[in-house]
């Protein structure tokens, strides 16, 4: 199963995003100083979000980023769309067989079905999980004021 470190990685920058959010934009240095990575990725994993429609940019003195719609518009599997497969269904990159022998000829039409079953389970599970019902899990985390780097810059969130 391809899921790489860009999918949760995405997935904490638009927490992140979203915490800030309507108060302040979020730019890549900040949200890089939460997740521990370098502002280039960030930047990077901001452009494949907005080309999927789930973060808006702006320029200049006051510019960053800002989610492009509600985080109760916004699924795991959006994301995961976004920034993991150009082609979200070939979740499975599957070895095909050969033709060496009767079982090399076979095997692949026993197993692709269940492969595409577990691809539409994980399809199905993602689109379900919303950014907001992992805000309202994030705030539930968050009962003092979040220490360390990126604290100073998050406002208060409500309990």
């Amino acid at each position: 199963m391809r899921v790489s470190k860009r999918f949760p990685l995405a997935v904490h920058c638009l927490l992140f995003v979203a915490v800030l959010s309507p108060r302040r934009r979020a730019t890549s240095a900040l949200v890089a100083q939460s997740t521990g990575s370098n502002p280039v990725t960030v930047r990077n994993l901001f452009l494949k979000l907005a080309q999927g429609g789930l973060l808006a940019a702006s320029a200049g003195k006051n510019g960053g980023v800002e989610l492009a719609r509600p985080p109760r518009d916004i699924t795991l599997w959006d994301i995961y769309r976004a920034v993991e497969l150009a082609e979200a269904e070939k979740i499975f990159n599957m070895y095909e067989g050969s033709d060496g022998c009767l079982v090399g000829r076979n095997f692949y039409q026993v197993l692709r079905p269940h492969m595409v079953s577990a691809a539409m389970a994980m399809e199905a599970d993602m689109a379900r999980v919303t950014l907001e019902s992992l805000l309202g899990e994030l705030t539930m985390l968050l009962k003092a004021p979040p220490e360390g780097k990126c604290g100073e810059d998050l406002p208060q969130i409500e309990q």
